[in-house]
């Protein structure tokens, strides 16, 4: 794939911005802060504002800007001198690094933005999952409407020759597919281990995989997400000493992987 200056540039801004609102959504959405609309306690960021989760000061617009704030600022807050964990530019250049993997792929078109509108909601669940075990349903909503939304973009496309009802039908199908099978295999491994193997919030964004993969990929994607659940489990117990790990950030990861490298049928 040929990649332009012009349309690296737009991503890559598109994208910073894209990192920065998911760090946002990181801290507000486990906090039950709004992030879209409405009022939240006092003290805390309303869902326009930002707010240093020190000193609760106002964060201006310098303060703000994605990555080059951190390092201007040094890492600290302007206010209160507080320390800002590395993690914020990280998850930003993450998310930036991830929507520049999609357009190099696949090129400046409508798959891409529709890829990239998902990236700071499945980087906020990676993260959100690994802080608090929990994949909460709003953002795996989120990432289903836009998956929903692909293919509605597909279904009205007049350059698209494929059957239109047979394939949203496929996609759907695989969307209960996909949940069906990963309840199945939660409930099997749950007899084997006497141990809860697979939580709810996981059978949900399997079937949000389904929506975005289709029935082809259901195999790449269920052996990636197992090879990967491996070796998180064993770097997680060696870090963290818990026996319980979050599988969502191997779901996450293979979904997106799994997208790059397989395509889509929509294309």
């Amino acid at each position: 794939m040929i990649l332009f200056p012009m349309e690296l540039l737009i991503i890559t801004a598109a994208a910073l911005a894209l990192g920065s609102f998911s760090t946002a959504l990181i801290y507000r959405v486990p906090r039950n802060i709004p992030w879209a609309f409405g009022t939240s306690k006092k003290g805390e960021p309303t869902a326009g504002r930002s707010v240093c989760t020190s000193c609760k000061a106002v964060l201006s617009p310098l303060d703000l800007v994605p990555v080059f704030s951190w390092l201007f600022l040094r890492g600290k807050c302007r206010q209160c001198k507080t320390l800002i964990p590395a993690r914020y530019p990280l998850t930003e250049l993450g998310v930036v690094l991830a929507c520049l993997g999609a357009y190099a792929v696949f090129g400046f078109n409508a798959y891409t933005f529709f890829i990239m509108a998902a990236i700071p909601f499945l980087m906020a669940l990676l993260v959100i999952d690994l802080d608090h075990m929990i994949l909460p349903n709003q953002l795996v909503f989120i990432v289903g409407l836009i998956g929903l939304g692909h293919l509605l973009f597909v279904f009205f496309s007049s350059s698209f020759t494929m059957d239109r009802f047979e394939l949203v039908a496929m996609y759907v199908v695989a969307a209960l597919f996909y949940a069906g099978l990963s309840w199945f295999l939660g409930w099997f491994l749950t007899k084997i281990l006497k141990k809860d193997a697979l939580g709810f919030g996981d059978v949900k964004f399997f079937a949000v995989a389904g929506l975005w993969l289709g029935l082809s990929n259901v195999a790449p994607f269920l052996i990636l997400s197992g090879l990967l659940g491996i070796v998180f489990s064993v770097v997680w117990q060696k870090v963290k000493k818990e026996a319980v790990f979050p599988f969502g950030p191997a779901l996450i990861t293979s979904l997106y992987v799994v997208l790059l490298l397989r395509g889509s049928l929509l294309l």
